[in-house]
């Protein structure tokens, strides 16, 4: 199979073929050929297969977003922020606490109106609606494994440059491809979806980000927060089962600090 060229943007050459994995023989990121051929809808069904709109799973959600802004240092008073894939929205509440204002950037028309009718402090924005200008830059992009749906981030980095502030920061958690987990689990990493059709490598989403003016100040380690319950609902998801199946897994109070082999980064705007 004929793959694209890497998102990574280094070049073809030497590229290595190992199992469903195409790899970049300069950062070792790769194309997952298995979901190449997937087409995932993001209609309304998406969110509510993978449990955004549960308000436990939200919880842990915010939770774990207030303990990144933490360990990463930064703070939002008196701060545009802008969340890049919000989901369920559980998190775009957090970000209004403290900002002086927040958007919210999703691919499913469903999820937006579904969370603008929550009253949320919040301008949602459809990323293929994006005004070529927002009203005021942004100081704050926030992605929450987010980065690897893009299909096209250098086109999408264009036009957060052209919207973003001055010594503007990235908080951003994302899958690592060429993590341990992976390496071990193979087909079997929680991270291997149709939907996520390219893996970042470390020194992959390093590099692209540096050749755009955007440097790593901070990185670390994410833990989340997650119920057994939500780690059993995530297998079952990525191998098939129907809703029905799901529905069963009864409310939780245990809470737990777990890694399925993400990478951490903040990242602030040095141009040259």
């Amino acid at each position: 199979m004929t793959t694209p060229a890497f998102l990574c943007e280094h070049p073809d050459a030497n590229a290595r073929s190992r199992a469903f994995r195409r790899v970049c023989a300069t950062c070792g990121s790769y194309w997952d050929v298995d979901s190449l051929g997937e087409i995932v809808p993001y209609d309304a069904g998406y969110p509510e297969q993978r449990g955004h709109y549960d308000p436990r799973v939200g919880a842990l959600k915010a939770r774990t977003l207030r303990d990144w802004l933490r360990r990463g240092g930064i703070a939002l008073e008196g701060k545009r922020a802008c969340e890049v894939g919000f989901g369920g929205g559980s998190c775009l509440p957090v970000l209004a606490e403290r900002a002086a204002s927040v958007v919210g950037l999703e691919a499913n028309d469903a999820a937006i109106e579904r969370v603008r009718v929550s009253g949320v402090r919040a301008e949602l924005l459809s990323v293929f609606r994006l005004p070529p200008r927002l009203d005021a830059p942004i100081d704050l992009w926030v992605f929450q494994d987010s980065f690897e749906h893009i299909p096209d981030p250098a086109a999408f980095l264009d036009w957060m440059l052209r919207n973003s502030a001055p010594n503007s920061q990235i908080l951003m958690v994302l899958p690592r491809g060429d993590s341990f987990s992976q390496r071990l689990l193979g087909r079997l990493w929680p991270h291997k979806l149709p939907d996520h059709q390219f893996q970042w490598s470390r020194a992959g989403v390093l590099d692209f980000m540096r050749r755009r003016g955007f440097v790593a100040e901070r990185e670390f380690y994410p833990l989340k927060f997650v119920s057994p319950q939500m780690v059993v609902a995530h297998f079952l998801h990525k191998f098939g089962a129907p809703p029905s199946v799901k529905k069963f897994l009864g409310g939780f109070s245990l809470a737990l600090r777990f890694n399925f082999g993400e990478m951490g980064f903040v990242f602030r705007r040095r141009d040259a």
